[in-house]
């Protein structure tokens, strides 16, 4: 009878390929050779069924030679069989039918451990499958740990860079406390020399600190008074003397065209463009009785600055309707040039001239709309 622990005998082969998962499944040579033995046995049951009773039939010396054979077949057959780990055949006077019935409870047997054999290399080779599946998964686990250990070192590796600038902050911090104390010593001893003043000199001290701050803020403004009229002195000519050169045959040819009609006007402005390379680049137009631009002449006068070549002359002209007194025309038409020359000296290049006069109240734009007379005519004068 098979014995339940024998396919524990074979596991070594079982586990040898299933470190194979590739090759082909093989059986022990134990179960080949019982397989062979078997077979053998069947062939020799064929024979004596087919011819009878093989005692009766042949010669003394054919029975003597099978029964040799069959002597020698079922010691191996036995061999085969205590290795196996199953009882072996005793006796040989054992009638043909139950060798039969042996022999076929074998195969039956050997047909088992084959199957058992089978399924568990089936089962190795899904082991075998699951583990290779961990080892990559478990890879692919360490290769993401790597670069996560990668990017921490950079991570320290600037924050240690950064700890200097940090350190350098705290050592600037303890110096301004440092300062600050200091401070704030300095500041109770002169409370402390302070509390031994009378009253009366404190109020006269206090008296005095505030006129010194009173004349200080009157001269600042003074200053920034006289820097503003500087400014203008420089940008504004008084008269056609003040005059930088080029703008001078300019000023004469306009102050000519006063009270002349249109069309003359008109020829004029051509004219001038030809003999003096002058012409007006843009018109700035003023509410009445006011000097002060507007944001969208601020934004065009710089636009137009910045085509002008080095060396040319940007020259504002300022004029005034006649509605009003002609002093104060004449005033505010200087006060329209001169805003509209420091507007081109605040954005000009320097290697570019600007300059502002004026030409006073005129009815020359229009003698029906006095407001359009209310203006600054910007003249590119080229060099020569």
């Amino acid at each position: 009878m098979p014995d339940e622990q024998s396919p524990n005998q074979e596991q070594e082969p079982v586990e040898t390929e299933a470190r194979n998962p590739g090759a082909k499944p093989s059986l022990p040579p134990a179960v080949a050779l019982a397989f062979v033995i078997i077979a053998l046995l069947g062939v020799l049951i064929v024979m004596v069924l087919k011819n009878g009773s093989w005692r009766s039939n042949a010669g003394t010396a054919d029975v003597s030679a099978l029964q040799a054979e069959a002597n020698a077949l079922r010691s191996e057959y036995n061999r085969e069989r205590i290795a196996m780990g199953l009882r072996p055949v005793e006796g040989d006077s054992e009638p043909i039918e139950e060798v039969a019935g042996r022999v076929k409870k074998d195969a039956d047997t050997l047909v088992a451990l084959a199957t058992s054999y089978q399924r568990m290399l089936a089962e190795k080779d899904s082991e075998l499958t699951a583990r290779n599946a961990e080892i990559l998964r478990l890879e692919r686990l360490r290769q993401s740990l790597s670069a996560e250990i990668t990017r921490v070192q950079g991570d320290l590796q600037r924050a240690l860079v950064n700890g200097s600038d940090i350190d350098l902050i705290r050592r600037d911090l303890a110096d301004m406390k440092a300062q600050r104390d200091a401070l704030a010593t300095e500041l109770n001893e002169a409370r402390q020399k302070v509390s031994g003043v009378s009253a009366e000199d404190y109020a006269d001290l206090k008296r005095q600190l505030e006129e010194s701050q009173r004349a200080k803020a009157f001269f600042e403004a003074r200053v920034q008074e006289l820097e503003s009229d500087l400014s203008k002195a420089r940008l504004f000519a008084s008269s056609e003397n003040e005059l930088l050169p080029a703008a001078v045959e300019l000023f004469r040819n306009l102050r000519k065209l006063e009270n002349q009609p249109d069309s003359e006007i008109s020829s004029a402005y051509s004219s001038l463009a030809v003999a003096l390379g002058a012409n007006v680049l843009k018109t700035l137009n003023f509410a009445t009785g006011s000097s002060a631009l507007v944001a969208a002449d601020d934004e065009a006068v710089r636009n137009l600055v910045a085509e002008i070549p080095d060396g040319d002359l940007l020259l504002a002209i300022g004029y005034a309707s006649e509605t009003g007194n002609v002093d104060n025309n004449r005033t505010l038409s200087s006060d329209r040039a001169t805003a509209a020359a420091q507007l081109i000296s605040s954005v000009k290049r320097p290697g570019q001239l600007t300059q502002a006069v004026y030409l006073g109240q005129t009815d020359r734009f229009s003698s029906r709309v006095p407001e359009r007379n209310q203006l600054v005519e910007i003249w590119h004068i080229r060099k020569k």
